[in-house]
């Protein structure tokens, strides 16, 4: 069998992170798969010794004649996660060894400014040079990377398959849910406004967070990081996720909540939602308290949801990257 490698932050909390560890515990049929980490959080210096140590590790793969890795898969977000991404491609390109680069961000097209722009101009000439296919998240990231970057495959993020829901857990009434680091990008600051607002009029909601330790609302709940079954018995119990982000390449909490039967309410900044997934106007508080009152007043039909998370079973996800890691030896 094949083996792929895959590189980027795989011990790092976040999606891009949990995607890689869903794609490595289950590869494509006739591949085996490992993780190489590329990063690690802490200080500059930390950080840099974790990006050498992955460079090491992969020059010393790419020198075994043990057959050690067939293909590498580079996870990226944009700016200088590409920039340390970058060298290993350059390296495994030095050894003839194909490439898939996987992008997670949804800044990527404005990171490149215009399709003429130098950095623009750069990638996609490193691109070709390096012969490497490149992987977006949907046809809307496709839509608009192509023209930067050329040719681009569209392979969705997987759920992972223990992401399931649970008869015998009773959701809670008025719990919001947000899912996610804490950068302005996931807007924890809009969520606090949010649940203020609809608190004049549902006393008893209560909000949990993660990216956050501490609050000084008791009806705030800030989990800091969570464990994985942590985060299953939240999406289990909790009435509504809100995804108030300012931008996503394609969010991972959404598709697990909708696995989970949780309804969900979007930013209409993230590009290409499934049609079970609420949308309210970014930033828009009257907007947002007005859907959640209208969505907390309906019936859930959580079997609707579900069936919404079908194409992203890690099943059908794995067909697909089959068909890109086949590709690369024929």
């Amino acid at each position: 069998m094949r083996r792929v490698l895959h590189i980027g932050p795989c011990d790092t909390p976040g999606g891009m992170s949990k995607v890689m560890r869903i794609l490595a515990e289950n590869p494509p049929d006739g591949w085996i798969a490992d993780l190489l980490p590329s990063h690690k959080v802490g200080n500059p210096i930390s950080k840099w010794l974790a990006y050498r140590r992955a460079m090491k590790n992969l020059h010393r793969m790419l020198l075994s004649e043990k057959n050690l890795v067939d293909l590498v898969h580079i996870h990226t977000a944009a700016d200088w996660s590409w920039r340390r991404k970058k060298r290993f491609v350059k390296l495994a390109s030095k050894y003839s060894m194909p490439c898939i680069i996987h992008i997670h961000s949804g800044k990527f097209e404005t990171w490149l400014s215009s399709p003429s722009s130098k950095r623009a101009v750069e990638i996609r000439n490193f691109i070709n040079q390096t012969n490497s296919s490149i992987v977006v998240l949907n046809n809307d990231w496709k839509e608009k990377l192509q023209p930067y970057l050329g040719f681009c495959h569209v392979i969705y993020n997987p759920v992972d398959p223990k992401i399931t829901p649970d008869s015998n857990v009773k959701r809670d009434k008025m719990h919001l849910l947000l899912l996610g680091r804490k950068d302005p990008v996931k807007g924890h600051d809009f969520a606090i406004k949010l649940g203020q607002n609809l608190r004049l009029i549902m006393p008893e909601l209560k909000l949990s967070m993660t990216g956050i330790e501490h609050s000084e609302n008791e009806w705030i709940d800030a989990k800091g990081w969570i464990s994985e079954q942590e985060k299953l018995e939240l999406l289990r119990k909790a009435s509504l996720l809100i995804v108030p982000s300012a931008y996503e390449g394609q969010p991972l909490a959404i598709l697990e909540a909708i696995a989970c039967g949780l309804p969900c309410l979007a930013s209409d900044r993230i590009s290409e939602l499934p049609e079970a997934v609420g949308i309210a106007e970014y930033q828009n508080l009257e907007q947002w308290t007005s859907k959640i009152k209208e969505m907390f007043s309906q019936e859930v039909n959580a079997d609707e949801l579900i069936s919404a998370s079908e194409p992203f079973n890690i099943e059908e996800v794995s067909k697909k990257w089959k068909r890109v890691y086949d590709n690369q030896f024929n």
